[in-house]
C-alpha cells in the first residue's frame, strides 16, 4: 500500500512540472513590449562596435549639420537646447544621468579605447539641431533699406520723388525777340545757357529732347508761313550727352516768328510711342505769332496722361504775353515761373529740380549711422545666440559623462586626459565655426552700411556741384 501511494505521488510531481513548464511557455510566446528607447539602448549595448564605426568625430560645420540625435536625448525640443544657459553648472536630470551610467557601463565593458568612447559620446548625447540653427544664420542678410536719393528733375519744394522712367522735352523760343539784349547780353545767349545747364541736371535720370521754333526765316511778313512751320527737334529724344546737346543748342540762331501752338503739337505727336511720364519744358519771351492756338495744344497734350505736364518759363516778357503763357501751363496742368533777367533765368530754371541746401544738410541721415548698425547686430545675434548656446548645452553633457566614467573608474588617468583634451579641442572648434560667422556677418553688416555711405556722399556731393553750376550754391 505505502508502495502504491509513492508511485501516485510520483505522477502528480511529474503531472505539476509539466503544467508549469507550458505555462512558462506560453508566456515566452508573447513577450513583454519594450518601454520607449529601451529597444535602441538594448541594441547598443549588444553592439556597440558595428554601431560606432559610422559615427563621425569631424567638428567642421557641414559635419554638425549632418549630425545625428543622440539616443538618449532624441526626445530633446530645439527649445531645450538652445535655451539660455544659466550662470551656474546645475545637475544632470536625474533619468538622464541614470541611463547614461547604464550605457557608459555597456560601453566600457567592451572597449576603453579613446576614440570610440568619444564616438560613444557623440552616439549617446549629440545634438540633432544644429542643421536648424546654423543655416539661418548662414542666411542673414543685412536688412538696411535702399536709400532715397532722388534725382534733379524729380524733386520739387512739395513734391515727392517718383521712382518713374521720365522723358522731358526742351521746347526753346528761337524768334527774332529773343535777339533784344537784357543786362548787356542778348537773351537767345542768356537762354541757351541756361538750357544747357537744365538739360545737363535734368538728363541725369530722364531722356531728353530739345525742340526749336522759330529759327528760320526772318520776322518780316514775306517769311511768317516759313517761319512758323519751322519747327525741327534738334536733339532726338534719348539719353543726355553733354557734347552732343550743346552742339545742338550752338546750332542756331534766334531770327523769324513764334509758332508755340505749332511746337506744342509736334511734343504731343512725339508722345504717341512712349511708354514714360513726359513733361514739356518751354522757354519763351513771347507769345503765340503764328496763328496757332497754345492753350488748346497744351490742354490736348495734357490730357494723354495724368502725368503729362507743360511747364513754361516765361524770360522777360511784357504782361500780355505772360498771361497767355500763364493760361497755356494752366491748361498743360503744369506751373508758370516768370524771370525777368538773367539771374532769375538761371535760378528759375533749376529751382525746382535740385535739392535744397536744407536736404542736402542733413543727407547723411540716409545712411545707417552707429544706432541703426547696433540694431542690425542685434538682429543677428538674436539667430547666432542659440548656436553658442547648443554647443554649450551638448559640451556639458559630455563633461558629466566623462565626470561619470573617471568616478565609476571606468576609465584609466591616461584616457580620462585624452578625453578631456578632445572635448576641450571639440568645443573650442565648435565656438571658432560659431565666431566666424558672427565675424563674417558683422563684417557683411559693415560692408553694406558703408556702401550705402557711400552712395549717399557721391550724390550729395554731386547736388552740390550742380548747385554751384546753377549759380545757386547757397
Amino acid at each position: 500500500m505505502k508502495k502504491l501511494l509513492g508511485i501516485l505521488l510520483m505522477v502528480n510531481l511529474l503531472l505539476v512540472g509539466c503544467n508549469g513548464e507550458k505555462v512558462a511557455n506560453k508566456e515566452n510566446d508573447h513577450p513583454r513590449k519594450p518601454e520607449k528607447g529601451e529597444a535602441t539602448q538594448k541594441k547598443a549595448k549588444d553592439n556597440w562596435q558595428s554601431i560606432l564605426n559610422d559615427i563621425q568625430l569631424d567638428s567642421t560645420k557641414e559635419a554638425l549639420k549632418d549630425q545625428k540625435a543622440g539616443i538618449l536625448i532624441e526626445d530633446n525640443t530645439m527649445e531645450q537646447e538652445t535655451k539660455d544657459v544659466p550662470l551656474f553648472p546645475t545637475d544632470m536630470d536625474s533619468e538622464l544621468k541614470g541611463k547614461l551610467t547604464e550605457q557608459l557601463e555597456s560601453l566600457t565593458e567592451e572597449t576603453k579605447d579613446p576614440e570610440m568612447l568619444e564616438k560613444g559620446l557623440l552616439y549617446l548625447l549629440g545634438s540633432p539641431y544644429y542643421k536648424d540653427v546654423i543655416e539661418p544664420v548662414e542666411a542673414f542678410k543685412p536688412g538696411f533699406k535702399e536709400p532715397d536719393l532722388p534725382e534733379p528733375e524729380k524733386t520739387t519744394k512739395t513734391e515727392k520723388v517718383k521712382a518713374k522712367s521720365s522723358k522731358a522735352i526742351i521746347l526753346l523760343d528761337a524768334s527774332s525777340s529773343m535777339l533784344q539784349n537784357v543786362g548787356g547780353k542778348m537773351k537767345m545767349e542768356i537762354a541757351k545757357d541756361a538750357v544747357k545747364r537744365f538739360a545737363k541736371t535734368i538728363g541725369q535720370s530722364s531722356d531728353v529732347s530739345l525742340i526749336v521754333y522759330g529759327h528760320v526765316g526772318s520776322s518780316a511778313d514775306k517769311d511768317m508761313k516759313k517761319s512758323c512751320s519751322a519747327i525741327e527737334e534738334k536733339y532726338t529724344m534719348g539719353k543726355y550727352n553733354e557734347k552732343t546737346f550743346v552742339k545742338a543748342v550752338n546750332s542756331f540762331q534766334a531770327k523769324g516768328w513764334t509758332p508755340l501752338a505749332g511746337a506744342i503739337k509736334k511734343a504731343k505727336e512725339m508722345t504717341k510711342d512712349y511708354e514714360a511720364d513726359t513733361t514739356i519744358y518751354i522757354v519763351s519771351d513771347g507769345a503765340e505769332t503764328c496763328e496757332g492756338n497754345p492753350v488748346k495744344e497744351a490742354e490736348a497734350f495734357a490730357s494723354i496722361n495724368s502725368e503729362y505736364k507743360v511747364n513754361i518759363i516765361g524770360f522777360d516778357v511784357d504782361s500780355k504775353s505772360e498771361d497767355q503763357l500763364k493760361k497755356v501751363a494752366d491748361a498743360g496742368k503744369g506751373k508758370y515761373y516768370s524771370a525777368n533777367n538773367p539771374n532769375d533765368l538761371n535760378k528759375t530754371i533749376e529751382t525746382q529740380w535740385l535739392p535744397s541746401p536744407l536736404d542736402l544738410a542733413w543727407a547723411f541721415t540716409k545712411a545707417p549711422g552707429p544706432w541703426e548698425i547696433m540694431e542690425e547686430r542685434k538682429r543677428f545675434d538674436a539667430l547666432s545666440g542659440p548656436l553658442k548656446n547648443m554647443i554649450s548645452w551638448e559640451n556639458d553633457r559630455y563633461t558629466k559623462a566623462v565626470q561619470i566614467l573617471e568616478q565609476e573608474k571606468w576609465i584609466d588617468s591616461e584616457t580620462s586626459s585624452t578625453l578631456r583634451e578632445w572635448l576641450s579641442e571639440r568645443n573650442e572648434q565648435l565656438r571658432n565655426i560659431a565666431s566666424q560667422l558672427v565675424k563674417e556677418k558683422y563684417t557683411e553688416i559693415d560692408d553694406r552700411a558703408s556702401e550705402i555711405g557711400k552712395k549717399v556722399t557721391e550724390w550729395t556731393d554731386r547736388m552740390w556741384k550742380l548747385r554751384k553750376e546753377s549759380g545757386k550754391e547757397w
